[in-house]
């Protein structure tokens, strides 16, 4: 498996599942050395919105014993920006990874080729 060095590495390791015609939200899990555990498809939705449940997120990470990982969701509009609604979603994640201490390492937004990261922008504050 692979180490996960930083948001590009995860980026190239989920371009490749871009979906054109369905949101999709992913899941990668990882071990306290920073190595890929895992690569879940949690949700897929309708060609602008995939609904996720943090029970389904917390679920895989609890059964893969994550030490820390990341999601990420496709946007088929090929537009990365993160929506008013993915910064919440992802506020609310960051919070109960806090209460669950299982670390979330970042949030992309992706097309098969860009992608926005809320780490590198600086948007996971820790609530």
């Amino acid at each position: 498996m692979s180490q996960i060095h930083n948001s590009r590495f995860a980026f190239d390791l989920l371009k490749t599942k871009f979906n054109p015609d369905a949101e999709e939200f992913w899941l990668l899990t990882l071990n306290s050395s920073l190595t890929l555990t895992g690569t879940l498809l949690i949700a897929k939705g309708t060609l602008n919105y995939c609904s996720v449940h943090p029970r389904d997120l917390f679920r895989e990470c609890l059964r893969a014993n994550a030490f820390a990982f990341i999601m990420a969701h496709n946007h088929p509009s090929l537009d990365v920006q993160p929506s008013d609604e993915d910064i919440k979603l992802t506020n609310r994640f960051l919070k109960i990874a806090k209460l669950l201490e299982i670390p979330m390492l970042d949030h992309l937004v992706f097309t098969d080729t860009a992608y926005y990261s809320f780490k590198e922008n600086n948007l996971l504050s820790r609530k």
